[in-house]
């Protein structure tokens, strides 16, 4: 721990003359915001080819399995854990470091249950400095009394995380057969206004005009698509008829919420105070454990009740599951990528630009057509998400300067 210390006062120091250095300040900045708009067109393009798969192969080839289909996209969340070994020499030290995040988390969120003293004795009773890397020394961090208690809490909330992000995926995948993919793809977008929501619920975030006016636009934008919209739905592609597709609509807008309770229950449960890449990928990767491991029970559950015989897919076809489960993995570690290195604020806006792209791929793949009620809800949606931005930078700008 002493090693994962002096790395963090080092960054610290390197911080501040950073920062005190205009001259080097500016272009270092310059760099992570190139950097992260070239991660974030990669995390947008993969989001616009997993939705068009995901609709290809539900749609096109008529692999109606959507929770198989989400089962194994969202397993493969758990290649993420080899490949942040590949980039550490030493597996102990990254083991170490994630798990000492996790104490800091675990502190945050029962914050009596250590004391100085207990960290003290933890401390010699595990001074992984002295270890090698070998099988006793990983066995006797993780079976600690320290860790104990904080690798059961990290168990059990990416538990929770895999059955939320299960539950609102499950959704998308229903809602992919009932509507367009601009529609869908506009709906799960405010999301982001109904973890704002939560947020003032679970976390007591304090209520903005701005973020109220902002909200009544997203869900004014979700209105004017949803219940204005007069496409021609004559595609082949999904249902023709009025109210299935109402059905899909009102489904995105729950599985909006529910995921927007996801992000807010992350935050809350899972987001430790020093905010750490390592930490949010390694979680990341044991949701995609839980859900290989766990979530397979509904298959047979579903197969039984009728809901969703289960089929294995021919090779063609697990070929695309496999190509839309290798976006999302794409999608989610470029999204928390952009996160890192730029701010959540970057990247929530970033990834509203699915909306028009995923429009024009609708319209180039499925020949859907772009209408009037898709371009204005689209422009509601964008200028919500302005404003919203504009109060969020503003607010940070007056902790900065006068907090």
């Amino acid at each position: 721990m002493a090693s994962i210390q002096s790395s963090s006062q080092a960054v610290n120091e390197e911080n501040g003359q950073s920062i005190e250095d205009d001259n080097n300040f500016v272009p270092v900045r310059k760099t992570y915001n190139t950097l992260g708009l070239s991660i974030l067109c990669i995390g947008i393009a993969s989001f616009v080819i997993q939705t068009e798969l995901a609709q290809f192969v539900q749609t096109g080839i008529k692999f109606h399995k959507p929770y198989f289909i989400l089962w194994v996209a969202h397993s493969c969340y758990m290649i993420i854990l080899p490949l942040q070994f590949m980039f550490r020499l030493n597996p102990l030290q990254y083991l170490v470091e994630f798990l000492d995040v996790g104490v800091e988390l675990f502190g945050t969120i029962k914050p009596t249950y250590y004391s100085v003293l207990t960290r003290n004795q933890a401390v010699e009773e595990v001074d992984h400095n002295n270890y090698s890397i070998d099988d006793t020394s990983i066995t006797q961090i993780l079976t600690s009394r320290y860790y104990r208690s904080v690798i059961i809490y990290i168990l059990k909330i990416s538990l929770l995380f895999a059955c939320g992000i299960c539950i609102s995926g499950y959704i998308w995948y229903i809602a992919v057969n009932l509507t367009t993919m601009a529609k869908l793809t506009a709906i799960y977008n405010t999301s982001c206004f109904w973890a704002y929501v939560f947020s003032i619920i679970l976390l007591s975030e304090s209520i903005k005009v701005e973020k109220i006016i902002a909200t009544f636009l997203s869900i004014t934008g979700v209105v004017i698509m949803t219940f204005f919209g007069k496409e021609n739905n004559d595609n082949g592609h999904f249902n023709n008829n009025t109210i299935v597709i109402v059905m899909g609509d009102l489904l995105a807008c729950f599985g909006a919420l529910m995921y927007g309770l996801y992000q807010v229950l992350y935050k809350k449960l899972g987001s430790p105070p020093t905010p750490s890449f390592l930490f949010a990928n390694t979680i990341t990767g044991l949701i995609g454990v839980h859900i290989f491991l766990f979530l397979w029970i509904p298959i047979p559950l579903l197969h039984f009740t009728g809901i969703e015989l289960f089929e294995l897919p021919d090779s063609g076809t697990f070929g695309f599951i496999l190509l839309i489960a290798i976006a999302g993995v794409f999608f989610n570690a470029s999204f928390m990528l952009v996160i890192a290195l730029t701010s959540p604020l970057f990247a929530a806006i970033g990834i509203m630009l699915t909306i028009p792209i995923v429009a024009w791929a609708d319209l180039i793949v499925i020949n859907t057509p772009i209408t009037v009620s898709t371009v204005v809800g689209s422009f509601c949606i964008l200028l919500a998400f302005v404003l919203l931005s504009w109060a969020s930078i503003r607010d940070e700008i007056r902790k900065l300067y006068f907090s």
